[in-house]
Protein backbone atom coordinates (compact mmCIF):
# COMPACT_ATOMS: atom_id res chain seq x y z
CA UNK A 1 0.00 0.00 0.00
CA UNK A 2 2.84 2.40 0.56
CA UNK A 3 4.23 1.79 -2.63
CA UNK A 4 1.22 2.84 -4.27
CA UNK A 5 1.08 5.81 -2.16
CA UNK A 6 4.48 6.97 -2.93
CA UNK A 7 3.47 5.93 -6.59
CA UNK A 8 0.93 8.21 -6.75
CA UNK A 9 2.71 11.39 -5.03
CA UNK A 10 5.24 11.05 -7.74
CA UNK A 11 2.60 10.62 -10.08
CA UNK A 12 1.04 13.71 -8.68
CA UNK A 13 3.76 15.49 -9.12
CA UNK A 14 4.24 14.52 -13.11
CA UNK A 15 0.32 16.23 -13.15
CA UNK A 16 1.65 19.30 -11.00
CA UNK A 17 4.10 19.62 -13.94
CA UNK A 18 1.53 18.25 -16.93
CA UNK A 19 -1.45 20.11 -16.66
CA UNK A 20 -0.07 23.47 -16.49
CA UNK A 21 0.37 23.44 -20.37
CA UNK A 22 3.51 25.56 -20.51
CA UNK A 23 6.15 24.96 -23.16
CA UNK A 24 9.52 24.62 -23.92
CA UNK A 25 11.80 27.67 -25.35
CA UNK A 26 12.42 27.54 -29.30
CA UNK A 27 12.88 30.04 -32.06
CA UNK A 28 8.91 30.00 -32.49
CA UNK A 29 8.98 31.65 -28.66
CA UNK A 30 7.11 34.66 -28.86
CA UNK A 31 7.74 36.06 -24.71
CA UNK A 32 6.53 40.24 -25.86
CA UNK A 33 2.95 38.79 -27.12
CA UNK A 34 2.33 37.54 -22.94
CA UNK A 35 3.60 39.47 -20.80
CA UNK A 36 5.07 37.19 -17.59
CA UNK A 37 4.33 33.61 -19.58
CA UNK A 38 6.49 30.93 -18.81
CA UNK A 39 6.01 30.27 -22.24
CA UNK A 40 4.36 31.37 -25.85
CA UNK A 41 4.13 28.75 -27.92
CA UNK A 42 3.81 29.53 -31.96
CA UNK A 43 3.89 26.18 -33.12
CA UNK A 44 2.55 23.36 -30.76
CA UNK A 45 4.30 20.76 -32.73
CA UNK A 46 7.50 21.44 -32.40
CA UNK A 47 8.12 19.00 -28.82
CA UNK A 48 6.66 15.74 -30.97
CA UNK A 49 8.14 16.74 -34.38
CA UNK A 50 11.64 16.49 -32.97
CA UNK A 51 10.69 13.68 -31.05
CA UNK A 52 12.98 13.66 -27.93
CA UNK A 53 10.39 13.16 -24.71
CA UNK A 54 13.59 13.65 -22.25
CA UNK A 55 14.22 17.14 -23.49
CA UNK A 56 10.43 17.93 -23.89
CA UNK A 57 10.09 17.12 -19.72
CA UNK A 58 12.97 18.83 -18.65
CA UNK A 59 11.83 22.02 -20.80
CA UNK A 60 8.70 21.79 -19.04
CA UNK A 61 10.16 21.72 -15.62
CA UNK A 62 12.45 24.86 -16.64
CA UNK A 63 9.03 26.70 -18.14
CA UNK A 64 7.52 26.33 -14.73
CA UNK A 65 9.97 29.07 -12.97
CA UNK A 66 7.79 32.26 -13.26
CA UNK A 67 5.39 30.70 -10.47
CA UNK A 68 7.63 27.78 -9.31
CA UNK A 69 9.04 29.36 -6.02
CA UNK A 70 5.44 29.18 -4.62
CA UNK A 71 4.08 26.18 -5.42
CA UNK A 72 3.67 23.52 -2.68
CA UNK A 73 3.72 19.73 -3.21
CA UNK A 74 0.40 17.36 -2.88
CA UNK A 75 -1.52 18.05 0.48
CA UNK A 76 -1.35 15.12 2.39
CA UNK A 77 -4.17 14.77 4.61
CA UNK A 78 -4.19 10.91 5.09
CA UNK A 79 -3.25 10.79 8.64
CA UNK A 80 -6.08 13.27 9.83
CA UNK A 81 -9.66 12.17 11.01
CA UNK A 82 -12.18 11.94 8.25
CA UNK A 83 -13.89 14.62 9.00
CA UNK A 84 -11.11 16.56 9.85
CA UNK A 85 -9.12 15.45 6.02
CA UNK A 86 -12.62 16.44 4.60
CA UNK A 87 -12.45 20.18 6.21
CA UNK A 88 -9.01 20.90 5.28
CA UNK A 89 -9.69 19.68 1.57
CA UNK A 90 -12.75 21.62 1.51
CA UNK A 91 -10.65 24.87 2.40
CA UNK A 92 -7.77 23.65 -0.08
CA UNK A 93 -11.01 23.35 -2.71
CA UNK A 94 -12.43 26.94 -1.79
CA UNK A 95 -9.05 28.19 -2.11
CA UNK A 96 -7.39 27.33 -5.64
CA UNK A 97 -10.58 25.96 -7.60
CA UNK A 98 -9.99 27.43 -10.80
CA UNK A 99 -13.88 27.78 -11.41
CA UNK A 100 -15.83 28.76 -8.28
CA UNK A 101 -17.35 32.04 -10.39
CA UNK A 102 -17.58 30.58 -13.59
CA UNK A 103 -19.87 27.78 -11.93
CA UNK A 104 -21.17 29.51 -9.07
CA UNK A 105 -19.97 26.85 -6.44
CA UNK A 106 -21.50 27.53 -2.92
CA UNK A 107 -18.75 26.43 -1.23
CA UNK A 108 -20.29 27.01 2.71
CA UNK A 109 -23.73 25.01 1.49
CA UNK A 110 -21.36 22.38 0.03
CA UNK A 111 -19.89 21.98 3.12
CA UNK A 112 -22.74 22.21 5.42
CA UNK A 113 -24.00 19.49 3.04
CA UNK A 114 -21.61 16.81 3.17
CA UNK A 115 -19.87 17.49 6.29
CA UNK A 116 -23.03 15.67 8.80
CA UNK A 117 -22.68 11.93 6.33
CA UNK A 118 -18.37 12.14 6.63
CA UNK A 119 -19.24 12.86 10.37
CA UNK A 120 -21.45 10.01 10.24
CA UNK A 121 -19.63 7.73 8.57
CA UNK A 122 -16.82 7.97 10.42
CA UNK A 123 -18.44 7.29 14.19
CA UNK A 124 -19.57 4.20 13.01
CA UNK A 125 -16.57 3.57 10.90
CA UNK A 126 -18.53 2.97 7.67
CA UNK A 127 -16.06 2.89 5.28
CA UNK A 128 -18.38 2.50 2.71
CA UNK A 129 -20.41 5.77 3.70
CA UNK A 130 -16.88 7.85 3.62
CA UNK A 131 -16.54 7.12 -0.02
CA UNK A 132 -19.76 7.38 -0.80
CA UNK A 133 -19.99 10.95 1.03
CA UNK A 134 -17.15 11.92 -0.57
CA UNK A 135 -17.75 10.81 -4.00
CA UNK A 136 -21.16 12.65 -3.81
CA UNK A 137 -19.92 15.92 -2.35
CA UNK A 138 -17.27 15.54 -5.47
CA UNK A 139 -20.12 15.24 -8.08
CA UNK A 140 -22.10 18.20 -6.19
CA UNK A 141 -19.67 20.06 -8.40
CA UNK A 142 -20.90 19.64 -12.46
CA UNK A 143 -16.73 19.24 -13.63
CA UNK A 144 -15.71 16.16 -14.73
CA UNK A 145 -11.85 17.11 -13.96
CA UNK A 146 -13.38 17.08 -9.94
CA UNK A 147 -13.11 13.58 -9.29
CA UNK A 148 -11.72 10.84 -6.60
CA UNK A 149 -9.27 8.26 -7.44
CA UNK A 150 -9.22 5.27 -5.13
CA UNK A 151 -6.57 2.59 -4.43
CA UNK A 152 -8.89 0.64 -1.90
CA UNK A 153 -11.64 0.35 -4.05
CA UNK A 154 -15.57 1.75 -3.03
CA UNK A 155 -15.06 -0.72 0.02
CA UNK A 156 -18.44 -2.07 -1.63
CA UNK A 157 -20.48 1.06 -2.23
CA UNK A 158 -21.12 0.95 -6.01
CA UNK A 159 -22.69 -2.37 -6.04
CA UNK A 160 -25.06 -1.47 -2.76
CA UNK A 161 -26.49 1.51 -4.41
CA UNK A 162 -26.37 0.16 -8.23
CA UNK A 163 -25.61 -3.78 -7.84
CA UNK A 164 -29.26 -4.29 -9.06
CA UNK A 165 -31.03 -3.74 -12.39
CA UNK A 166 -35.12 -4.29 -13.54
CA UNK A 167 -34.01 -5.75 -16.66
CA UNK A 168 -34.23 -3.27 -19.45
CA UNK A 169 -32.55 0.27 -20.14
CA UNK A 170 -34.34 3.53 -21.33
CA UNK A 171 -33.66 6.10 -24.21
CA UNK A 172 -34.80 9.88 -24.13
CA UNK A 173 -35.63 10.80 -27.93
CA UNK A 174 -35.29 14.41 -28.79
CA UNK A 175 -38.88 14.56 -29.26
CA UNK A 176 -38.75 14.21 -25.42
CA UNK A 177 -40.44 10.90 -25.25
CA UNK A 178 -38.70 7.98 -22.79
CA UNK A 179 -38.92 4.66 -24.69
CA UNK A 180 -37.51 1.22 -23.69
CA UNK A 181 -33.82 0.49 -26.08
CA UNK A 182 -32.97 -2.61 -24.38
CA UNK A 183 -34.67 -5.54 -22.37
CA UNK A 184 -32.58 -8.50 -21.23
CA UNK A 185 -33.27 -12.05 -22.62
CA UNK A 186 -34.94 -14.11 -19.72
CA UNK A 187 -35.53 -10.95 -17.10
CA UNK A 188 -38.35 -10.08 -15.14
CA UNK A 189 -39.13 -7.08 -17.76
CA UNK A 190 -39.73 -9.32 -20.82
CA UNK A 191 -41.62 -11.75 -18.69
CA UNK A 192 -43.86 -8.95 -17.93
CA UNK A 193 -44.20 -8.32 -21.66
CA UNK A 194 -41.46 -5.25 -21.85
CA UNK A 195 -40.41 -4.87 -25.47
CA UNK A 196 -37.65 -2.74 -27.14
CA UNK A 197 -39.36 0.66 -28.53
CA UNK A 198 -42.45 0.28 -25.50
CA UNK A 199 -42.61 3.98 -23.80
CA UNK A 200 -42.09 4.75 -20.32
CA UNK A 201 -44.45 7.39 -18.73
CA UNK A 202 -43.92 6.88 -14.97
CA UNK A 203 -41.37 5.37 -12.42
CA UNK A 204 -42.25 5.01 -9.45
CA UNK A 205 -45.13 7.03 -9.14
CA UNK A 206 -43.41 10.19 -10.33
CA UNK A 207 -43.64 11.08 -14.48
CA UNK A 208 -40.85 9.94 -15.85
CA UNK A 209 -38.70 12.84 -16.29
CA UNK A 210 -39.36 14.16 -12.67
CA UNK A 211 -37.75 10.95 -12.10
CA UNK A 212 -34.75 10.63 -14.36
CA UNK A 213 -33.96 14.31 -13.15
CA UNK A 214 -34.45 12.92 -9.89
CA UNK A 215 -31.80 10.03 -10.23
CA UNK A 216 -28.66 10.31 -8.92
CA UNK A 217 -25.59 9.64 -10.78
CA UNK A 218 -22.80 9.37 -8.76
CA UNK A 219 -20.97 6.30 -10.05
CA UNK A 220 -20.54 7.63 -13.62
CA UNK A 221 -16.96 7.08 -14.61
CA UNK A 222 -16.53 9.41 -16.77
CA UNK A 223 -18.15 12.38 -14.71
CA UNK A 224 -20.16 14.33 -16.89
CA UNK A 225 -20.02 18.10 -16.90
CA UNK A 226 -23.09 19.82 -18.99
CA UNK A 227 -26.69 19.44 -18.97
CA UNK A 228 -27.01 16.78 -21.97
CA UNK A 229 -23.85 14.91 -20.17
CA UNK A 230 -25.59 14.49 -16.88
CA UNK A 231 -28.85 13.85 -18.41
CA UNK A 232 -27.53 10.78 -20.23
CA UNK A 233 -25.77 8.94 -17.27
CA UNK A 234 -29.07 9.90 -15.44
CA UNK A 235 -31.24 8.10 -17.73
CA UNK A 236 -28.66 5.15 -17.52
CA UNK A 237 -28.68 4.95 -13.82
CA UNK A 238 -32.57 5.12 -13.67
CA UNK A 239 -33.08 1.44 -14.13
CA UNK A 240 -30.74 0.71 -11.16
CA UNK A 241 -30.85 0.29 -7.89
CA UNK A 242 -30.20 -2.07 -5.11
CA UNK A 243 -30.69 -5.53 -5.29
CA UNK A 244 -34.02 -6.86 -3.98
CA UNK A 245 -35.41 -2.87 -4.92
CA UNK A 246 -39.08 -3.14 -5.94
CA UNK A 247 -40.08 -0.39 -8.60
CA UNK A 248 -43.24 0.20 -10.31
CA UNK A 249 -43.15 1.54 -14.03
CA UNK A 250 -46.28 3.30 -16.03
CA UNK A 251 -45.70 1.22 -19.70
CA UNK A 252 -47.28 2.01 -22.72
CA UNK A 253 -46.70 -0.10 -25.36
CA UNK A 254 -47.42 0.40 -29.22
CA UNK A 255 -50.88 -1.33 -28.99
CA UNK A 256 -51.55 -0.51 -25.80
CA UNK A 257 -54.46 2.77 -25.63
CA UNK A 258 -53.10 3.26 -21.89
CA UNK A 259 -50.66 2.80 -19.80
CA UNK A 260 -49.93 -0.32 -17.66
CA UNK A 261 -48.29 -0.86 -14.48
CA UNK A 262 -45.56 -3.65 -13.71
CA UNK A 263 -44.04 -4.11 -10.80
CA UNK A 264 -40.63 -5.45 -10.86
CA UNK A 265 -37.61 -6.56 -8.62
CA UNK A 266 -33.81 -5.55 -8.94
CA UNK A 267 -31.58 -8.14 -9.22
CA UNK A 268 -27.87 -8.89 -10.31
CA UNK A 269 -27.50 -8.98 -13.83
CA UNK A 270 -23.44 -7.85 -13.53
CA UNK A 271 -24.01 -4.37 -14.27
CA UNK A 272 -25.46 -5.69 -17.93
CA UNK A 273 -27.60 -2.65 -18.77
CA UNK A 274 -24.60 -0.50 -18.18
CA UNK A 275 -22.99 -2.20 -20.82
CA UNK A 276 -26.03 -1.89 -23.09
CA UNK A 277 -26.15 1.76 -22.83
CA UNK A 278 -22.55 2.78 -23.85
CA UNK A 279 -23.75 2.91 -27.56
CA UNK A 280 -22.59 6.92 -27.47
CA UNK A 281 -19.30 5.49 -27.29
CA UNK A 282 -19.52 3.57 -31.04
CA UNK A 283 -19.74 0.34 -28.65
CA UNK A 284 -21.20 -1.57 -26.20
CA UNK A 285 -18.54 -1.99 -22.98
CA UNK A 286 -18.05 -2.12 -19.85
CA UNK A 287 -17.31 1.52 -17.93
CA UNK A 288 -19.21 0.65 -14.58
CA UNK A 289 -18.58 -1.86 -13.39
CA UNK A 290 -14.86 -2.63 -13.58
CA UNK A 291 -12.19 -2.44 -10.42
CA UNK A 292 -10.14 -0.47 -12.09
CA UNK A 293 -11.56 2.18 -14.19
CA UNK A 294 -8.29 4.09 -15.19
CA UNK A 295 -6.88 0.72 -16.38
CA UNK A 296 -9.76 -1.71 -17.64
CA UNK A 297 -11.85 0.16 -20.11
CA UNK A 298 -9.41 1.56 -22.69
CA UNK A 299 -8.40 -2.69 -23.63
CA UNK A 300 -12.16 -2.95 -24.20
CA UNK A 301 -11.88 -0.50 -26.97
CA UNK A 302 -8.53 -0.86 -28.36
CA UNK A 303 -5.19 -1.60 -27.26
CA UNK A 304 -3.89 1.08 -29.59
CA UNK A 305 -2.47 4.47 -28.74
CA UNK A 306 -4.02 5.40 -31.68
CA UNK A 307 -6.17 3.26 -34.32
CA UNK A 308 -5.76 3.99 -38.01
CA UNK A 309 -7.75 1.93 -40.93
CA UNK A 310 -9.68 2.26 -43.99
CA UNK A 311 -13.42 2.07 -44.34
CA UNK A 312 -15.64 2.25 -47.12
CA UNK A 313 -15.00 4.50 -50.04
CA UNK A 314 -11.42 4.69 -49.55
CA UNK A 315 -12.04 6.92 -46.00
CA UNK A 316 -9.44 7.15 -43.48
CA UNK A 317 -10.60 6.16 -39.38
CA UNK A 318 -8.21 7.24 -36.91
CA UNK A 319 -8.98 7.20 -33.63
CA UNK A 320 -6.92 9.03 -30.73
CA UNK A 321 -7.87 7.61 -27.25
CA UNK A 322 -5.42 10.28 -25.21
CA UNK A 323 -2.70 12.96 -25.77
CA UNK A 324 0.72 11.35 -24.34
CA UNK A 325 3.94 12.46 -25.92
CA UNK A 326 4.12 8.57 -27.23
CA UNK A 327 0.51 9.22 -29.32
CA UNK A 328 2.11 11.72 -31.69
CA UNK A 329 4.70 9.11 -33.67
CA UNK A 330 1.35 6.62 -33.92
CA UNK A 331 -0.72 9.69 -35.63
CA UNK A 332 1.76 11.35 -37.45
CA UNK A 333 2.19 7.79 -39.04
CA UNK A 334 -1.79 7.74 -40.25
CA UNK A 335 -1.69 10.95 -41.08
CA UNK A 336 1.45 10.24 -44.09
CA UNK A 337 -0.64 7.14 -44.76
CA UNK A 338 -3.86 8.67 -45.24
CA UNK A 339 -2.24 11.19 -47.32
CA UNK A 340 -0.36 9.17 -49.53
CA UNK A 341 -3.00 7.27 -49.93
CA UNK A 342 -4.96 10.47 -51.25
CA UNK A 343 -8.05 9.61 -49.32
CA UNK A 344 -11.67 11.72 -50.02
CA UNK A 345 -11.94 12.36 -46.34
CA UNK A 346 -10.81 11.64 -42.77
CA UNK A 347 -12.88 10.13 -39.58
CA UNK A 348 -11.33 11.40 -36.49
CA UNK A 349 -12.77 9.33 -33.58
CA UNK A 350 -12.27 11.22 -30.25
CA UNK A 351 -15.36 9.62 -28.72
CA UNK A 352 -13.24 7.86 -25.83
CA UNK A 353 -10.34 10.54 -25.82
CA UNK A 354 -9.14 11.33 -21.85
CA UNK A 355 -7.14 13.93 -22.65
CA UNK A 356 -3.57 14.53 -21.32
CA UNK A 357 -1.25 17.25 -22.72
CA UNK A 358 -2.81 20.38 -24.50
CA UNK A 359 0.16 20.87 -26.60
CA UNK A 360 -0.16 17.46 -28.29
CA UNK A 361 -4.03 18.29 -28.93
CA UNK A 362 -3.34 21.61 -30.56
CA UNK A 363 -0.57 19.90 -32.75
CA UNK A 364 -2.90 17.70 -33.54
CA UNK A 365 -5.34 20.11 -34.88
CA UNK A 366 -2.14 21.69 -36.76
CA UNK A 367 -2.75 18.92 -39.39
CA UNK A 368 -6.27 20.29 -40.68
CA UNK A 369 -6.19 23.71 -40.37
CA UNK A 370 -4.81 26.53 -43.03
CA UNK A 371 -3.78 29.25 -41.00
CA UNK A 372 -2.94 29.86 -37.34
CA UNK A 373 -5.61 29.36 -34.68
CA UNK A 374 -5.16 30.83 -31.04
CA UNK A 375 -5.63 27.37 -29.00
CA UNK A 376 -5.42 28.92 -24.95
CA UNK A 377 -3.74 31.06 -22.68
CA UNK A 378 -3.20 28.49 -19.52
CA UNK A 379 -3.82 30.08 -15.89
CA UNK A 380 -2.47 28.35 -12.45
CA UNK A 381 -3.06 29.18 -9.11
CA UNK A 382 -0.08 31.01 -7.43
CA UNK A 383 -0.12 30.58 -3.46
CA UNK A 384 2.25 33.30 -3.25
CA UNK A 385 0.04 35.96 -5.23
CA UNK A 386 -3.35 33.90 -4.01
CA UNK A 387 -4.24 34.69 -7.81
CA UNK A 388 -4.32 32.57 -11.23
CA UNK A 389 -1.38 33.84 -12.95
CA UNK A 390 -1.47 33.32 -16.93
CA UNK A 391 1.93 31.04 -17.67
CA UNK A 392 1.45 30.24 -21.46
CA UNK A 393 0.12 30.67 -24.35
CA UNK A 394 -0.02 28.79 -27.24
CA UNK A 395 -1.15 28.85 -31.59
CA UNK A 396 -2.51 25.91 -33.68
CA UNK A 397 0.05 26.24 -36.40
CA UNK A 398 -0.52 24.81 -40.07
CA UNK A 399 1.48 21.21 -40.90
CA UNK A 400 3.34 22.28 -43.96
CA UNK A 401 2.28 18.65 -45.05
CA UNK A 402 -1.51 18.74 -43.43
CA UNK A 403 -4.42 17.15 -44.47
CA UNK A 404 -7.51 19.34 -46.24
CA UNK A 405 -10.12 17.36 -47.51
CA UNK A 406 -13.33 17.01 -45.39
CA UNK A 407 -12.87 15.57 -41.97
CA UNK A 408 -15.42 14.37 -39.76
CA UNK A 409 -15.18 14.72 -36.41
CA UNK A 410 -16.86 12.05 -33.73
CA UNK A 411 -16.96 13.00 -30.06
CA UNK A 412 -19.41 12.16 -26.79
CA UNK A 413 -19.56 13.10 -22.93
CA UNK A 414 -16.51 10.88 -22.62
CA UNK A 415 -14.54 13.34 -24.47
CA UNK A 416 -12.98 15.04 -21.93
CA UNK A 417 -10.14 17.54 -20.90
CA UNK A 418 -7.10 18.03 -23.81
CA UNK A 419 -9.16 15.59 -25.55
CA UNK A 420 -11.83 18.55 -26.26
CA UNK A 421 -8.85 20.81 -28.20
CA UNK A 422 -8.98 19.22 -31.49
CA UNK A 423 -12.83 19.61 -31.74
CA UNK A 424 -12.07 23.32 -29.83
CA UNK A 425 -9.94 24.18 -32.90
CA UNK A 426 -12.43 22.93 -35.48
CA UNK A 427 -14.96 25.17 -33.94
CA UNK A 428 -13.24 27.89 -34.10
CA UNK A 429 -11.49 27.70 -37.28
CA UNK A 430 -14.72 25.96 -38.98
CA UNK A 431 -12.56 23.18 -40.49
CA UNK A 432 -14.38 20.26 -41.29
CA UNK A 433 -17.65 19.03 -39.18
CA UNK A 434 -18.06 17.71 -35.73
CA UNK A 435 -20.99 15.32 -36.10
CA UNK A 436 -22.17 13.19 -32.65
CA UNK A 437 -25.50 12.61 -30.88
CA UNK A 438 -23.73 14.58 -27.75
CA UNK A 439 -21.24 17.11 -27.36
CA UNK A 440 -17.74 16.84 -25.49
CA UNK A 441 -17.44 16.68 -21.43
CA UNK A 442 -16.69 20.38 -20.87
CA UNK A 443 -14.18 19.75 -18.59
CA UNK A 444 -10.87 21.80 -20.43
CA UNK A 445 -9.01 23.03 -17.30
CA UNK A 446 -5.69 22.24 -16.00
CA UNK A 447 -6.20 19.02 -13.54
CA UNK A 448 -3.75 17.32 -11.10
CA UNK A 449 -3.72 15.57 -7.63
CA UNK A 450 -4.72 18.03 -5.28
CA UNK A 451 -4.93 15.82 -1.65
CA UNK A 452 -4.20 12.55 -0.46
CA UNK A 453 -7.13 11.47 1.92
CA UNK A 454 -7.55 8.87 4.32
CA UNK A 455 -8.02 5.33 3.61
CA UNK A 456 -6.35 5.61 -0.12
CA UNK A 457 -8.82 8.05 -1.52
CA UNK A 458 -7.04 11.18 -3.74
CA UNK A 459 -8.85 14.13 -4.96
CA UNK A 460 -8.81 16.06 -8.15
CA UNK A 461 -9.77 19.02 -9.23
CA UNK A 462 -8.52 21.91 -11.68
CA UNK A 463 -6.14 25.20 -10.33
CA UNK A 464 -5.92 26.44 -13.52
CA UNK A 465 -8.43 27.55 -16.79
CA UNK A 466 -7.76 27.21 -20.56
CA UNK A 467 -8.53 31.60 -21.19
CA UNK A 468 -9.99 32.23 -24.97
CA UNK A 469 -7.80 34.82 -26.91
CA UNK A 470 -10.20 37.19 -24.79
CA UNK A 471 -9.12 36.08 -21.68
CA UNK A 472 -12.27 34.27 -20.85
CA UNK A 473 -12.56 30.44 -19.89
CA UNK A 474 -13.67 28.76 -22.63
CA UNK A 475 -15.22 25.03 -22.99
CA UNK A 476 -15.55 24.10 -19.11
CA UNK A 477 -19.35 24.00 -18.75
CA UNK A 478 -20.76 27.38 -16.94
CA UNK A 479 -23.29 27.58 -13.96
CA UNK A 480 -26.23 26.97 -16.60
CA UNK A 481 -24.49 23.91 -17.78
CA UNK A 482 -23.53 25.17 -20.89
CA UNK A 483 -19.94 23.80 -22.27
CA UNK A 484 -18.52 21.81 -24.18
CA UNK A 485 -17.89 21.63 -28.09
CA UNK A 486 -20.98 21.14 -29.41
CA UNK A 487 -21.98 18.59 -32.56
CA UNK A 488 -22.37 21.13 -35.95
CA UNK A 489 -24.22 17.95 -37.24
CA UNK A 490 -26.38 16.41 -34.38
CA UNK A 491 -27.04 12.71 -35.03
CA UNK A 492 -30.78 12.34 -33.98
CA UNK A 493 -31.86 10.62 -31.33
CA UNK A 494 -35.36 8.60 -32.36
CA UNK A 495 -36.55 5.14 -31.94
CA UNK A 496 -35.08 4.64 -35.57
CA UNK A 497 -31.43 5.61 -34.71
CA UNK A 498 -31.53 3.77 -30.93
CA UNK A 499 -33.23 0.48 -32.42
CA UNK A 500 -29.62 0.60 -34.77
CA UNK A 501 -27.22 1.49 -32.73
CA UNK A 502 -28.50 -1.19 -29.78
CA UNK A 503 -28.45 -3.95 -32.98
CA UNK A 504 -24.77 -2.78 -32.95
CA UNK A 505 -24.23 -0.18 -35.88
CA UNK A 506 -22.30 2.94 -34.93
CA UNK A 507 -24.91 5.26 -36.10
CA UNK A 508 -22.41 8.26 -35.22
CA UNK A 509 -20.40 6.95 -37.97
CA UNK A 510 -22.84 6.03 -40.47
CA UNK A 511 -24.11 9.89 -40.51
CA UNK A 512 -20.43 10.90 -41.07
CA UNK A 513 -19.71 8.76 -43.46
CA UNK A 514 -22.98 10.22 -45.31
CA UNK A 515 -21.62 13.90 -44.63
CA UNK A 516 -18.51 12.45 -46.36
CA UNK A 517 -20.14 11.01 -49.40
CA UNK A 518 -22.11 14.28 -49.50
CA UNK A 519 -18.76 16.36 -49.52
CA UNK A 520 -17.67 14.63 -52.62
CA UNK A 521 -20.98 15.27 -54.81
CA UNK A 522 -20.26 18.60 -57.45
CA UNK A 523 -21.41 21.66 -55.58
CA UNK A 524 -24.07 23.39 -57.66
CA UNK A 525 -22.73 26.55 -59.43
CA UNK A 526 -23.40 29.17 -57.77
CA UNK A 527 -25.80 31.94 -60.17
CA UNK A 528 -24.22 34.91 -60.91
CA UNK A 529 -24.53 37.96 -59.98
CA UNK A 530 -26.17 40.72 -61.94
CA UNK A 531 -23.24 43.06 -62.89
CA UNK A 532 -23.75 46.37 -60.58
CA UNK A 533 -23.23 49.86 -63.04
CA UNK A 534 -19.92 51.45 -62.48
CA UNK A 535 -19.68 53.64 -59.67
CA UNK A 536 -18.88 57.45 -60.21
CA UNK A 537 -15.47 58.20 -58.43
CA UNK A 538 -16.94 60.30 -55.46
CA UNK A 539 -19.15 56.76 -54.71
CA UNK A 540 -16.02 54.74 -54.92
CA UNK A 541 -14.33 57.36 -52.70
CA UNK A 542 -17.02 57.58 -49.93
CA UNK A 543 -16.78 53.37 -50.42
CA UNK A 544 -13.40 53.58 -50.00
CA UNK A 545 -13.56 55.55 -46.91
CA UNK A 546 -16.49 53.71 -45.44
CA UNK A 547 -14.50 50.78 -45.19
CA UNK A 548 -11.52 52.05 -43.74
CA UNK A 549 -13.54 53.24 -40.91
CA UNK A 550 -14.54 49.88 -40.40
CA UNK A 551 -11.77 48.25 -40.35
CA UNK A 552 -10.02 50.72 -38.10
CA UNK A 553 -13.30 50.45 -35.32
CA UNK A 554 -12.47 46.29 -35.51
CA UNK A 555 -9.20 46.60 -34.72
CA UNK A 556 -7.99 46.12 -30.71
Amino acid sequence: MQGMKERLLIIAGLFLILSVSVFPVSAATDPASCPGCGMVWKDTCIPFERNNETAYDEELLASFAPIAANQTPVADFSNRSWSGAFLAAHNLFKERYAYTQWRSVNWDALYQNFAPAIADAEKKQDKAAYYRALRGYLFAIPDGHVDILSTTGDFGAKYADIGGSYGFAVSRLDSGKVIVSYVANGSAAEKAGIRPGDEVTAWNGREIHDAINATPFIWAVKKPSTAEGILLHKQRFLTRAPVGSPATVAIAGMSDSHPRIVNLTASDDGYDTLKRTTTFLGKQINDVGVERSWADIQPQISNDTVTYRMLPNEYAYIAIYGESYDVYQPFKSAMLSAIANKTPGIVIDLRYNSGGDDNIASCFAGWFVDKPVFYEYATKYDPGSRQFTVVSEAWTQPRPNGYHGPVAVLVSPDTISSGEGVPMVFANSGTGKIISWYGTNGAFGMNTVEAAMPLGQYLFFPDGASLDKNGVIQVDSNAALEGGVAPQIRVPINEDTVARSMAGEDVQLTYALKWLDDQQKPQKPQKPATPAQPASPGIAIIVLTLGLLVLIAGRK
